[in-house]
């Protein structure tokens, strides 16, 4: 039985039919159009009242492209060849291209933080926001790992430390590990009793697919960062947020870009300045950790020297993960905390 509507409905089925099933690869004539119209909503349209729609749409603006086409016809009055221009291969012209709904859904796909479900979710809802065609095709992505543990409280608790933030409130929270049965666990206190910490929430930062809170913990005066994926719970308090000048490191606010690239992996810790040796064909290896804020001094013989200003826990983390290249030269105090890192590693292995 046909769906009864009124022909003030018909521009939106229409508007909603070119949205679905049309891109710049994929425009649709008015016939397709109606055989559209006939399949999903059991409606029979004639031509002339789809051409005088989409010419609406594409009067109010609303994202219709076409074809404009050079066509000659005989006037039936004068008997005279004439010519005119009539619009085909109609297309909704979407908010995102595709290349930048890939880019959008890479960063989930590569996200280590946010719940297999919710990742799956939102994949979903990104690639509504194409034609079917790309939605299709979408669909043989299968590059998900919904093996990992995930707190399923992420975005609440993201929510939760955004109003903080935006509040200018301290908050207090409990923090979690994970056991073998890979399930996350709260922290304890020696009596048994769930572990509560105080702090002060300055931003949250997604880095190396993983989201951060940058943050004072109250009873220090430093910067500390916490992975909201560890935290187990928030409750917002009615007491104000220490002010960043108060914290080392904040004294003159939080430049997040500096930030970031001075703790690589978000480890916490005061930057310092930190001269190391690489092989000059892995100066990419540097690039893709620290950017731009690197500087280098070519010493002639395959290798270059590095000059970075960042974290010394950083520092040391970096450095153990690419050993076999990267050696640091100063601080002396930081080349002999990795010295003994490095002995306490072999003497694990027996070596």
């Amino acid at each position: 039985m046909p769906l009864e509507c009124g022909k003030k409905i018909i521009i939106l089925y229409i508007l909603t039919i070119l949205r679905k099933y049309s891109d710049r690869n994929h425009p649709m004539t008015q016939q397709q159009i109606a055989e559209k119209l006939q399949e999903d909503y059991d409606i029979q349209v004639h031509r002339a009242t789809i051409k005088r729609n989409l010419d609406d749409l594409i009067a109010a603006d609303y994202g219709i492209r076409s074809k404009e086409v050079a066509r000659s016809y005989k006037d039936r009055a004068t008997g005279m060849e004439e010519d005119n221009t009539i619009n085909t291969n109609f297309y909704y012209e979407h908010e995102f291209s595709e290349a930048e709904l890939h880019m959008l859904i890479d960063g989930l796909l590569f996200s280590r933080s946010v719940p297999y479900k919710e990742r799956k979710a939102l994949i979903d809802k990104l690639s509504e926001l194409c034609s079917s065609h790309f939605s299709k095709r979408i669909q043989k992505v299968h590059s998900m790992n919904s093996d990992s543990p995930q707190n399923e409280k992420l975005f609440i608790h993201i929510e939760k430390l955004e109003a903080a933030i935006q509040d200018g409130r301290q908050i207090e929270i409990s923090y979690g590990y994970y056991g073998t049965d890979l399930k996350l666990h709260e922290s304890l206190n020696p009596d048994g009793t769930v572990k509560k910490q105080l702090l002060n929430p300055y931003q949250l930062v997604a880095s190396e697919g993983r989201y951060y809170l940058i943050c004072n913990k109250d009873n220090y005066d430093n910067v500390a960062n916490y992975r909201i994926d560890r935290i187990m719970s928030v409750k917002i308090l009615k007491t104000p947020v220490k002010p960043k000048n108060q914290v080392t490191g904040l004294e003159n606010g939080l430049k997040l870009q500096e930030y970031v690239y001075q703790h690589v992996n978000m480890f916490a810790g005061e930057p310092e300045m930190v001269e190391f040796e690489i092989p000059k064909k892995n100066v990419s290896l540097v690039i893709d950790f620290f950017g731009k804020h690197a500087s280098f001094f070519d010493k002639g013989d395959g290798t270059v020297s590095c000059h970075i200003k960042t974290s010394r826990e950083a520092m040391k983390h970096w450095a153990a993960q690419f050993a076999t290249m990267v050696k640091v030269i100063s601080p002396e105090s930081l080349v002999e905390e990795i010295r003994e890192e490095i002995r306490a590693a072999a003497e694990n292995y027996g070596v």
